[in-house]
Formats: structure tokens, sequence, C-alpha cells
């Protein structure tokens, strides 16, 4: 397929078959795509990339974004062929093993610092089944344009997931603090609630599996054959991690603390009856772009 894609007199042309194979291929947004990729390699923007599209790529460019090219084809996921990806304005790191942070999250995490925007003391922040860290990490940077630095936990049962936190952590905030009472970013190996004990928090932010098992095998060839079932995976209704979350949570929070946890675009009415049960207060949905129930808010009072 390479081969195929060799000697393009321009950059555009270059593009325009590559777009034509990726769409060929079943990748929804190849335009973007191809754009996104020929911007990332050549180390423009999208206005000069356009400038430059009558130009002739050297060989080199042309080699690389044909096997970049190649390997999408095949449905990997462009986030972890080009190692990062935009969220919230920030460029995470992105591998294999990781979860790839979704555009839909930031919805977590503007509401997050939107709820603790008049607290101006460091607050303590946990993190749970944070992934890439997009969630904790972003969150701590919006804070930070506020003047104020929280002391943020990071916290997944995947080493390979605190690895990658640990890494984005360092790359944007250069914050890693030696303790949970230090401002900055703490990053611990936890399952769940497991190695936190006597700690409260302020804030928890979680992004749980919550993809009910046999709903896993349907999803798109990019998540399915790629991304870790371990971070998809919520069990046979999808809301294993909510009640273990839920019933534990209590004992690590303070009083007044703010909750936030993304959901599956139909489980609001299970996750607040769940949250109702055990007596957290002022429980609502925040909805994404597209109108769909995607975060559950709550107070513990």
């Amino acid at each position: 397929m390479a081969e195929d894609m060799k000697k393009s007199s321009t950059i555009g042309g270059l593009m325009l078959e590559s777009r034509k194979k990726l769409s060929d291929a079943g990748i929804e947004n190849a335009a973007g795509e191809v754009r996104d990729i020929m911007m990332h390699l050549l180390g423009v923007g999208s206005a000069k990339l356009f400038m430059m599209e009558t130009e002739t790529p050297s060989d080199k460019v042309e080699e690389i974004f044909s096997s970049i090219i190649e390997k999408r084809c095949t449905h990997y996921p462009v986030q972890y062929i080009l190692g990062s990806t935009c969220f919230l304005g920030y460029d995470f790191l992105c591998r294999e093993n990781v979860l790839i942070p979704r555009f839909d999250t930031e919805n977590l995490v503007a509401a997050a610092v939107s709820a603790v925007s008049g607290r101006t003391e460091p607050l303590r922040v946990l993190d749970m089944c944070t992934g890439s860290g997009c969630i904790g990490i972003s969150y701590f940077l919006e804070r930070e344009k506020l003047g104020v630095s929280d002391c943020v936990t990071l916290t997944d049962i995947s080493k390979d997931a605190l690895t990658l936190a640990r890494d984005n952590a360092r790359k944007l905030t250069g914050c890693l603090a030696e303790d949970e009472m230090s401002p900055g970013i703490t990053v611990k190996h936890s399952d769940l609630f497991e190695e936190l004990t006597g700690n409260r928090y302020d804030v928890f932010l979680t992004n749980p599996p919550y993809i009910p098992t046999d709903v896993c095998d349907t999803l798109m060839k990019d998540v399915r054959d790629y991304e870790p079932r371990l971070a998809l995976d919520g069990e046979s209704d999808g809301l294993a991690f909510y009640r273990k979350i839920i019933d534990e949570m209590g004992e690590y929070l303070n009083e007044g603390a703010h909750i936030f946890m993304e959901i599956g675009y139909d489980q609001y009415p299970a996750v607040s009856e769940l949250l109702s049960a055990r007596g957290y207060n002022d429980i609502d949905v925040i909805r994404d772009l597209n109108g769909l129930d995607r975060v559950v808010s709550c107070v513990k009072r």
C-alpha cells in the first residue's frame, strides 16, 4: 500500500490520495486525520499546511507519511501512531495499553473546576482510574490558571497507565509531588481505594470502566481491537465499578466534597439511584455536546 502512494507530485496530492485510502478502509474522519497526521509530521499548524500543499514533499516525509497511513488503514488508533492527543487544549502523551483521552471527558474537568472556583485554598483531589492522567492533570492546570495549586492524586490498577500518567504530569506540569499533602501531582498504584487508607479528599473525579461486557465486543474496531479491555469493561451491566466506588468513597471524602463521575449515555438513572441510596445530595447530570448524559455530579453533605 505504501508503494502505491510514492512519488505524489505535491503535499496536497499526497493528502488527497491518503484521504481516499482511509475512507475506503472505513475510517470515519479521514480528511481530518490526514490533515492532523501531516501537521504532526511537518511540525506546522493548519494555516501553514494549507500554504504548503502545492510544495513537493521530501522522499523522507512521503515515506514516513505513507507508512503511517498504511498502519492507520488497519484501524490502529491514530493517537497511538502519533504518540499524543489534545485534551482540553493540552498535548497528552498516548501509548498502547492505556485508554485514549476522549473529547467528551473534558466536560467532567470543566464542571469540577467550575464547582470549586470560589475555593482559593489548596484542595485535596483524587482522580481514580486515571489512565493517561488527562482528568486530574488538566484539572490541576486549569486551577493553576486561577492561581491555586491543588494536591492531586492519580490512581490506577494498571502500571502501564501510571507510568504514562507520571510522564504526562512531568511533561505538562513539572509538579510531581513527593507526597499527597504537597501541592502538585502524586501518582499512586491502587485497586480503587485499596491503598488509600486514612486519606480524605475535597474533590473526587473518576472515569471508571462502564461499558457492559457484551457491548465491548460490538465497539468500533479502533477501540475493540486496540484499547485496553481493563479500562472499558464494566462487567455485566456496566455498573460494577460504580457500585464499588459509591459503597466505599464516603469514608475517603471530606464533608462538602464534590464528586464527578463519567457515565454511559443511559446510566444516569441507575448511578443517581446508587448515590441517593448512600445519602449523597445535589445529584445532577451534565450532558455532552450531543445532548447525551455524560457526567454525574453530587456533593457529600
